[in-house]
């Protein structure tokens, strides 16, 4: 099954608050948010993972990145690790902590059922982050995995090496609060890496980056060993069965949606339904405009033979191929939204809003086992994993 490895991170020195240095993956990133994090601090890691397209972006970044390690900005571990990190963050008014390992995954395809994907990918997305990795050599952000550990044995066994023990690395980035430790113990290591030698890898977040990973190995595995850097990721894996694990859905935002209604009426059965309801019985698919609120049930005698049967049942996959295809082909624009109050504030703007009910870590295993992928932008693991806090060069 999964082959993990540790790996001497790439991390930014001690010399200034390692808060300012940090940014989010790249895929979440807006202009905007761009711009403030730039200004925010010449050495924040925005600059690395996604960088302004003036130039040669790339190449850019590649620059920067050898600047920063010539000047010891960032410094490379002496000793190879597994990277313990503790994120606490609040939902509501909840306060969370998730636990997860950042490591290197070696690399398979999807047809060998050992790192399962669950999502579709976009080229240009691909592309974007091929050109990045082909210049830095280096992967600048981890892909986010989850395994099986319902009797918590991976989970006890981290415990235990870490409790007691100073994080190596600290940082709040806003409400959150983000704790490292290096775990460089022989024993530890190869019990973390023995436990998942037994497991599947579900790829939770990071679909791009790793078929890009993918492709990078293709290109360059003439004459590499087998243990090359090139045939490994970087990833941050967490217990499916964590307490702090949190999937939120990924909203749709139509504009331009004159086909919408036709869709609705051959597919669905319309029903109002108050606002404050939404929370509480979770519906599948609730349909928002000119302050209206509908949800959707699925007609009993609707035609699903479009639809792969791994996806039938899912309000997701229901939306996208029964919804929004029309729609799209019709030229009805599309965004994606997973805070549900920006969702509904489009509304106010005349868009129209999607509301989709969540996917569980039960479907998407279900869904992945059965090789079948999920629609683009189902899921949205919250909160995502900060770029910058462990680096993993293939140099």
């Amino acid at each position: 099954m999964a082959d993990v490895a540790p790996l001497k991170a790439l991390r930014y020195s001690e010399t200034e608050p390692l808060g300012g240095l940090l940014c989010p993956p790249y895929d979440v990133i807006s202009p905007e948010e761009r711009d403030r994090l730039y200004a925010q601090n010449p050495h924040n890691f925005v600059r690395i993972e996604f960088p302004k397209p003036d130039g040669d972006p790339y190449a850019a970044a590649a620059a920067d990145l050898a600047a920063w390690r010539h000047r010891g900005v960032m410094r490379q571990d002496a000793a190879a690790a597994i990277y313990v990190h503790d994120h606490e963050f609040s939902v509501g008014k909840t306060r969370v902590r998730r636990r997860g390992v950042h490591c290197a995954l070696r690399l398979h395809p999807p047809e060998e059922g050992i790192v399962m994907p669950h999502e579709l990918t976009f080229p240009k997305a691909k592309e974007d982050r091929l050109a990045l990795l082909r210049a830095t050599r280096t992967n600048t952000s981890a892909i986010f995995g989850v395994f099986e550990d319902a009797r918590g044995e991976i989970a006890g066994g981290i415990a235990r090496h870490i409790e007691g023990t100073k994080p190596t690395a600290e940082a709040t980035v806003g409400g959150d609060q983000h704790r490292v430790w290096a775990v460089g113990d022989r024993l530890a290591i190869g019990g973390f890496r023995d436990a998942l030698a037994k497991r599947r890898v579900y790829i939770a977040d990071g679909h791009h980056r790793y078929e890009t990973a993918l492709a990078y190995l293709a290109e360059r595995r003439a004459g590499a060993s087998a243990d090359a850097a090139i045939g490994y990721v970087l990833a941050y894996l967490c217990s499916a069965d964590d307490p702090g694990l949190r999937i939120f859905a990924t909203h749709r935002i139509v504009r331009g949606d004159g086909v919408l209604d036709r869709a609705i009426d051959r597919y669905f059965e319309r029903s109002p339904i108050d606002a404050g309801a939404i929370g509480d019985i979770q519906p599948g698919i609730v349909v928002v405009r000119d302050g209206q609120y509908e949800q959707l049930t699925l007609k009993a005698d609707a035609d699903l033979s479009s639809v792969r049967p791994a996806w039938r049942e899912l309000p997701v996959a229901q939306a996208e191929e029964l919804l929004l295809r029309e729609a799209r082909e019709a030229g009805a624009e599309i965004a994606y939204e997973h805070d549900t109050k920006a969702a509904l504030a489009a509304t106010e703007e005349g868009a129209t809003a999607v509301l989709l009910r969540a996917v569980d870590p039960n479907t998407l295993r279900r869904v992945a086992d059965a090789g079948e992928r999920l629609p683009q932008k189902t899921t949205y693991f919250y909160p995502k994993v900060p770029a910058g806090l462990v680096v993993r060069s293939l140099e």
